[in-house]
């Protein structure tokens, strides 16, 4: 993958900025890392006179998130066609995502809102917490 293909890959998937891309692979990859987000800018723009090399483990979460994308896609899409689309809402942030639909704990809200778009979503409403589940 080079890094326009990366680049490209990573906004699919709401991974918009290199600090989203950085904050992302803390999260898969919970060792100590050496990158950082000027790292993650060279990955998804190269260097002006040539390819910038992508840390392999970077390469894997694009191709992880690719892959929970299509299935998430193709189960909600079959839902749909049964007349009982599972995903109604957007959502404002990480925590009223991850209390409504825990398959998406640890992805970003943009991953999920993304998906939205590609289903051709229009009539969504934002989600909203209750009292009762802030208490909870």
């Amino acid at each position: 993958m080079n890094n326009a293909q990366f680049k490209i890959e990573c906004f699919r998937n709401g991974l918009y900025s290199p600090e989203q891309i950085i904050e992302f692979y803390k999260v898969v990859h919970t060792e100590e890392t050496k990158y950082n987000s000027r790292d993650a800018q060279l990955w998804i723009n190269g260097k002006s006179s040539r390819e910038y090399q992508i840390d392999p483990k970077a390469i894997q979460i694009v191709d992880m998130l690719n892959a929970i994308r299509s299935e998430v896609i193709a189960k909600e899409k079959e839902r749909i066609e049964l007349g009982n689309p599972r995903y109604k809402y957007l959502f404002k942030g990480e925590q009223a995502l991850w209390s409504e639909h825990q398959e998406f704990i640890n992805l970003p809200v943009n991953f999920y809102n993304s998906i939205m778009v590609e289903l051709g979503k229009k009539d969504l409403i934002y989600f909203e917490f209750s009292k009762k589940d802030i208490e909870s």
